[in-house]
């Protein structure tokens, strides 16, 4: 009843209820019932204020004064905590009745029978499962799903084994211009794949993306407001500019459209491929798009217009450009940096600064590089990936200086590094690598003859080579044993050094100075053994 024509008519046009029930279409009865009701209550009377409204009425005259019966009866509960219970595995509306039940009355109040309880707790399930419409706007918004219904791959030689195959969909939220792809694995990178090629086919990027809460997008979301999403996922959001807002768990209307797409795709297209046979992907994957085409070009039901026209119109031009290059899948592990100063990846050896000797790294690799970052997530460096097992990617200035030259140890290095020392230097090098069957077998003895160059000069050490050379000695041991003799005596290239030596070997064929190579004599005690006639 429209309350305020009905008081018009009566009082502004003295009208009485007869004539206002044959107006208004209303019972006379109910009419005059009104009227009466309006005329006993104090708290309303004619002209109304601008204000008052056809409810406000309602409830003034209309309104049931008192308690409900029931509530003064029975013992309430609490429908919140009962839908929380519900959520526990095994949980049922029944047996969490007869624990409320059970409590018997309580302060003069009964409990409610089951059907009471069961129809209360349903109002109250049906005054919060409520729905409003949100308005969409141009380029906002991607939804992704995946169908409902699964195909499957045939194999030519055994027809017994099937691969599954499961469906991407990928919908705008405003013109519901949708994409499909079937995938026959949903791992990380099939997954960001499908989510380039959707791009793609739109040919732009929306604001943000909205994906359900599977573990290759949302590895984490307890609280919809801060959900833990997908490293790699998250790192393709930034690469294209986008923003992901996973869905509420559980809560298909936080991405209707996605959601309305996958019953039409399960009703539509899937419903009719179910019967095909394939045997390949990219063949099953032209069919679906064919029937995508078709879906997305049939016009709305009532309208004029198609999803391709109103994305074409209104929704194209509103995407964010796609970026220079496509998101490539990087692979992420964690490596710890060795004690020969690289990292093992896919079985290759990829080289490291010192100052990350024995620290854990996190690598990204991709089809042609591998970067690697610290613990704080700093980019360090970029190696060139290789895919020859066993093989080394060294930057030399990776290595340390005494391991510097290493992977250049050969003949010609070590004969050119002992000649810039002196020309005995050089033979006595070249004697060294001579004494056996292969170069490589000396070179540890000769980068260690060499070294001495360092701690006792060049000159001691060319000295030292042409006393070996002289007496035959041309080892390592020799030059350890004896290199100490010609640096104490502050050598000059003269004879000063064979002088003092001359009493100890002439007139007498010597084979060496030492009757042992591995023993060790200061210049002093050499002295003292000439004094007292020891002439070997």
């Amino acid at each position: 009843m429209d309350y305020k024509r009905i008081l018009t008519l009566h009082y502004t046009g003295g009208m009485s209820g007869r004539e206002i029930a044959q107006t208004t279409g209303n019972g006379k009865t109910t009419v005059n019932e009104f009227l009466k009701r309006f005329r006993e209550c104090k708290e309303l009377s004619y002209p109304l204020p601008e204000d008052v409204t056809n409810e406000f009425i309602a409830e003034r005259l209309y309104h049931k004064a008192g308690k409900s019966v029931e509530n003064e009866l029975y013992r309430d509960f609490d429908p919140e905590e009962v839908c929380r219970a519900l959520t526990r595995k095994g949980e049922t509306l029944k047996h969490l009745w007869k624990k409320y039940y059970a409590a018997g009355i309580v302060d003069g109040k009964r409990p409610l029978s089951y059907r009471q309880y069961c129809r209360r707790y349903q109002n109250w399930l049906g005054s919060r499962n409520v729905t409003i419409h949100i308005p969409r706007t141009p380029g906002v918004s991607l939804e992704l799903d995946f169908a409902g219904k699964t195909l499957w791959l045939s194999d030519r030689h055994n027809p017994e084994k099937k691969t599954k195959v499961t469906v991407f969909v990928a919908a705008l939220s405003y013109s519901d211009y949708f994409y499909v792809e079937g995938m026959t694995c949903c791992d990380i990178a099939n997954w960001l794949r499908v989510n380039n090629n959707a791009l793609n086919y739109f040919g732009g990027v929306t604001q943000t993306v909205t994906p359900d809460n599977c573990k290759v997008a949302v590895t984490e979301n307890k609280d919809w407001v801060s959900p833990s999403l997908n490293k790699d996922f998250q790192a393709w959001a930034e690469h294209n500019g986008t923003v992901i807002q996973p869905a509420k768990v559980r809560s298909p209307r936080w991405k209707p459209n996605v959601e309305g797409h996958v019953r039409i795709i399960d009703m539509h297209i899937l419903i009719d491929m179910e019967d095909m046979t394939f045997y390949s992907l990219e063949e099953l994957n032209t069919v679906l798009w064919q029937k995508m085409e078709q879906e997305n070009r049939e016009n709305f039901q009532g309208l004029t217009c198609s999803r391709r026209d109103l994305f074409e119109s209104e929704e194209k031009d509103a995407l964010l450009p796609l970026p220079e290059t496509v998101y490539e899948y990087m692979e992420r592990k964690q490596v710890r940096v060795g004690q020969d100063f690289s990292f093992v990846y896919d079985k290759v050896h990829y080289s490291m600064p010192r100052k990350y000797l024995r620290k854990t790294l996190e690598i990204r690799a991709g089809a042609e590089k591998i970067h690697v970052y610290n613990e704080h997530g700093d980019l360090i460096r970029t190696h060139d990936r290789s895919y020859t097992p066993k093989s080394w990617v060294v930057i030399p200035s990776d290595m340390p200086t005494e391991y510097g030259d290493y992977g250049y140890w050969n003949k010609p290095y070590f004969l050119s590094k002992a000649e810039r020392i002196g020309p005995n230097t050089k033979i006595l090098i070249q004697n060294v690598i001579e004494k056996f069957d292969y170069p490589v077998q000396s070179f540890r003895s000769s980068y260690g003859i060499l070294r001495f160059a360092e701690k006792y000069g060049n000159p001691a050490l060319e000295e030292c080579c042409r006393e070996a050379i002289l007496y035959g000695k041309c080892s390592y041991n020799y030059i350890a044993n004896t290199i100490a003799l010609y640096a104490a005596a502050d050598f000059a290239p003269d004879d000063r050094m064979k002088s003092t030596l001359k009493p100890a070997y002439e007139d007498t064929t010597v084979t060496g100075i030492y009757k042992d190579d591995d023993a060790k004599y200061s210049l002093e005690s050499l002295l003292n053994r000439q004094k007292e006639g020891d002439r070997e």
